[in-house]
């Protein structure tokens, strides 16, 4: 592990959504830049691309960009290298200067492509409701707000990496349900996920739960005097959920505590800076930071499923556009729909059926594109809330291949 940072040491994050368990590897590299006009800083960053550099020639990986907090003060400059694989984490173990050269060493987490198939395109995402389950908690500090406040903290932090994840919008006021199943939040939300997708254009789900924010005293000893200290717990969990398929794809509980140093009849506003500065909301923090990387990692080898939301002449209309990675040219396979009706209402709904016909993108917007087929008649049987998605490889090889003869 990491030994001996310095205190104006760095924290390198690139592409720092991304670590999974056993399939990547850390790498260790060194680098160095001469200090021009005194600006450490600058240099510094070189040193430190150098570096990097020198880690992607051992793995032959790949870098999409950087991001560089130093003192508390976020920077961002962008590097590129296209090779077979992508840098997850960074950081810097160690920094010297000597003889006006600054070196540095660093340790990166890399991963391999070849690990899934890589999705290039942002998935979108419905950001809440999150709910407080017991209520009478939030009455320290008078936070009633707080699950509110972690939906949007999650939604707005998940908003500043929009390459991987394109959030298109956040729900605070809780959802009113009357079924069987109210007591169980995954099964409400998946209850209603496909409305939820279809009213948002979003494909992916991500709400959760404030378990518990009770507080308690401690005492412990220290020189003979105890001391006794006023904590409170923070638990959440955080449910991410494929909208389209109905399927929880990752689930997961955060839990810490910290200090309440504040009289009981103290009141917070959740939305001002003053509470999440104390070391409780600090705890919320870090456990919103920590959910936004698992749900970047949880998304990373999930399929991308686009929604056709219009069709005219031979063209179409899907939901995901220029803010998701699509360029002119993209080729993706139809995926029609099929509703399927049962006595049991759970297992009522659509079935989604490959079909073997390209589309080529050839307009785009923020968040369109539309699409054209090279055959008039495959327009013929093409629904409104028909699916997309990417065409692999093979796809394209079959179809195109076979529309030769």
């Amino acid at each position: 592990m990491v030994k001996g940072i310095c205190k104006s040491a760095l924290l390198i994050s690139a592409l720092f959504s991304l670590s999974f368990n056993g399939q990547a590897a850390w790498y260790t590299g060194e680098g160095s830049a001469k200090i021009t006009s005194r600006d450490i800083s600058t240099s510094r960053d070189q040193a430190i691309s150098n570096a990097l550099l020198s880690v992607t020639h051992q793995a032959g990986t790949s870098i999409e960009s950087i991001q560089v907090v130093e003192s508390g003060v976020l920077k961002a400059e962008e590097l590129t290298i296209k090779t077979n694989g992508e840098v997850h984490d960074m950081r810097l173990i160690s920094e010297k200067i000597s003889n006006g050269m600054i070196h540095v060493s660093i340790e990166a987490d890399l991963y391999p492509f070849s690990v899934c198939p890589r999705e290039k395109y942002a998935k979108t995402l419905f950001v809440g409701p999150f709910q407080l389950q017991t209520r009478k908690q939030a009455q320290l500090g008078g936070i009633y707000h707080s699950d509110e406040a972690v939906a949007q903290r999650l939604f707005y932090k998940l908003k500043k990496h929009p390459k991987k994840i394109d959030p298109r919008f956040v729900l605070t006021p809780q959802i009113a349900f009357t079924n069987d199943n109210m007591h169980n939040v995954e099964l409400q939300i998946l209850d209603v996920a496909r409305q939820i997708a279809s009213k948002y254009d979003v494909q992916y789900l991500l709400f959760g739960t404030i378990e518990d924010m009770s507080d308690y005293y401690e005492t412990t000893k220290r020189l003979l005097v105890d001391r006794t200290e006023h904590r409170r717990n923070f638990e959440m969990d955080i449910y991410l959920v494929d909208a389209i398929n109905k399927i929880t794809i990752f689930q997961k509980n955060y839990a810490s505590s910290s200090e309440w140093p504040f009289e009981m009849t103290h009141r917070f506003d959740v939305n001002s800076e003053v509470f999440w500065q104390t070391d409780y909301g600090q705890i919320m923090t870090q456990s919103i930071e920590q959910a936004v990387k698992d749900v970047q990692q949880a998304l990373y080898c999930e399929p991308t499923m686009a929604t056709i939301i219009a069709k005219y002449s031979n063209k179409v209309v899907m939901n995901i556009g220029h803010r998701n990675g699509v360029k002119k040219g993209d080729q993706f396979q139809l995926i029609r729909s099929q509703h399927v009706t049962h006595q049991a209402s759970s297992l009522q709904g659509p079935i989604f059926i490959p079909d073997d016909v390209l589309l080529t993108v050839t307009s785009l917007q923020s968040d369109r594109a539309i699409l054209e087929t090279t055959d008039p008649m495959n327009m013929n049987n093409i629904q409104i809330r028909d699916m997309l998605t990417p065409a692999s490889g093979n796809i394209l090889k079959r179809l195109t291949t076979d529309n030769t003869f």
